[in-house]
């Protein structure tokens, strides 16, 4: 749950949080203090204010006793203590009752104010009351209690005011960062955004130098890491560039030796064989007849040797590349494997691709349909392997440009999360580099195995293309 609401939130939004926080705390403290010295100077207050008002009734009431009106009090009393401020005088006259002398005839009561009820109990008063008497039985006694609404309203208007500058500026404070955090930590967006770069393998990013010095040093050493990860990149390019075309020498130079030296060998096992069959058949003894059935066993494993041969010749070498059209060629080669293989379904379906694009591209496309197929059948035991090969048309910030796209999927047991690529995976995808395109596995254990294969084309206006081959046709030649 932490990891989730705190350590998963991007950094300016944890910083703002910390302020904020900070700021709710500094507010909270400042409010407690606020509190305390309002309780402290309302009791001041209050205190002086009845102590005042009960100096000046007691004043008043001696002199209306030396002007003989202390039998007119409710006619008397009201006119001068009205004006006093911060308590309640009340009397009681001949009849009983209470009389509110002052704030001009208000209901007594210590909490009437414009403050809100917790803000009162917070404050927290004890208010004062005296009382003073005005003959010596104790009759019309005048009541005087202490009334802090008006402080407290005061003292609720000036907090309420100092809450609304303190959210105002508050919110200002947190949009102002909000705004400079993105600008320092957009670098930090930026670098994140390039690593992802490089994790994909687009070792060509860089990044813009942040004004920070800290952020700045941190662009600069990425900008050197890629321009080295690119560098390692091109010299891998080159070496397995190079690797590449030695191994298809080499096998060129075996396909040539198969094809002049053991083809050659072979075909004149077989024409002795042929000869010899021939002069035995021409005798009628026993043992010529022996001798031709010799010569036949030998004819019968010559054209064995040759059929193999001509395997041989197909797999390291695909034909004449250039001379034949290459969708004939990976009809061919879909076909070939779909004899050795007939467990396994393999569904070919080829767009207009044109007759050649250059025999390295033609070589490359060969080889990545060889090596899935042998893959998905060897490892993956997959029952099904469908294979679509097509010319695009693709739009850039330029204009348009045209690329083929190969994808090979199968449903197999596909490739263990643990499990790194190997050999030949890792040879198609450096193959398929090695032209200027990209290649994707997308691989789960017990899902099957897709492979996307994109490699850009420059396409001659008048170069034709091969029509498209539905799967039917495809299947019947296979």
């Amino acid at each position: 749950m932490l990891q989730k609401l705190w350590y998963d939130q991007p950094v300016r939004t944890q910083l703002i949080v910390v302020v904020a926080a900070i700021n709710l705390v500094a507010a909270l403290v400042a409010a407690t203090v606020a509190v305390l010295n309002t309780r402290t100077a309302t009791n001041v207050a209050m205190d002086a204010s009845v102590e005042v008002a009960e100096r000046f009734v007691d004043v008043t009431l001696r002199d209306l006793a030396r002007q003989k009106k202390l039998d007119n009090l409710e006619e008397e009393l009201p006119p001068l203590l009205r004006h006093l401020r911060h308590v309640r005088i009340m009397f009681m006259n001949d009849s009983g009752r209470l009389v509110i002398i002052t704030p001009d005839g208000e209901a007594p009561g210590i909490n009437q104010s414009v403050a809100p009820n917790w803000f009162v109990s917070l404050v927290h008063l004890d208010v004062p009351e005296r009382k003073v008497r005005i003959l010596p039985d104790g009759s019309h006694p005048v009541i005087i209690v202490g009334a802090p609404g008006d402080e407290i309203s005061e003292a609720w208007r000036d907090f309420l005011s100092l809450a609304v500058i303190w959210g105002t500026i508050n919110i200002l404070v947190l949009i102002i960062l909000y705004i400079v955090l993105g600008r320092v930590l957009d670098p930090l967006a930026s670098l994140s955004k390039g690593m992802r770069q490089l994790e994909v393998g687009e070792y060509g990013a860089r990044l813009q130098s942040a004004r920070v010095k800290e952020l700045a040093v941190l662009t600069d050493r990425f900008n050197t890491l890629a321009s080295a990860l690119d560098v390692t990149k091109r010299e891998n390019e080159s070496l397995y560039q190079q690797l590449i075309n030695v191994q298809e020498a080499e096998r060129r130079e075996i396909a040539n030796e198969l094809h002049d030296e053991a083809g050659a060998c072979l075909f004149g096992i077989a024409a002795n064989a042929s000869s010899i069959q021939t002069t035995a058949g021409k005798l009628e003894t026993e043992r010529a007849k022996r001798i031709s059935r010799r010569a036949g066993e030998i004819l019968s494993i010559a054209e064995r040797l040759k059929a193999m041969n001509r395997a041989l010749l197909k797999k390291l070498r695909p034909g004449p590349l250039g001379q034949v059209e290459l969708s004939d060629l990976i009809v061919e080669l879909t076909a070939g494997l779909q004899s050795h293989h007939p467990d396994a379904q393999i569904h070919t379906t080829i767009g207009r691709v044109a007759k050649s694009y250059g025999e390295d591209k033609d070589l490359a496309i060969y080889r990545c349909i060889q090596e899935a197929i042998t893959n998905a059948i060897r490892h993956g035991k997959a029952e099904n392997i469908h294979i679509d090969l097509d010319q695009v048309e693709v739009a850039n910030g330029v204009g348009k440009t045209n690329e083929v796209r190969l994808r090979i999927a199968d449903d197999g047991s596909g490739i263990p999360s643990q499990q790194s690529k190997g050999f030949g995976l890792t040879t198609m995808t450096e193959r398929v580099r090695s032209v200027g395109g990209t290649c994707t596995i997308m691989a789960e254990a017990s899902e099957g195995t897709t492979i996307r294969v994109e490699i850009p084309i420059n396409q001659k206006k008048d170069e034709p293309t091969a029509p498209a081959r539905a799967p039917e046709l495809a299947g019947e030649l296979l």
